[in-house]
């Protein structure tokens, strides 16, 4: 009962999610050192 696309699937999902943290982060220093 193995899943390997839902796994590759769920690694995808959390990379994406760790992306767009970092790229919120970014966004967030950015904008505070021109400010």
């Amino acid at each position: 009962m193995e899943q390997p696309e839902k796994y590759e699937w769920k690694k995808l999902y959390t990379l994406v999610l760790v992306a767009n943290a970092i790229y919120i982060l970014l966004f967030y220093f950015i904008s505070n050192m021109f400010s």
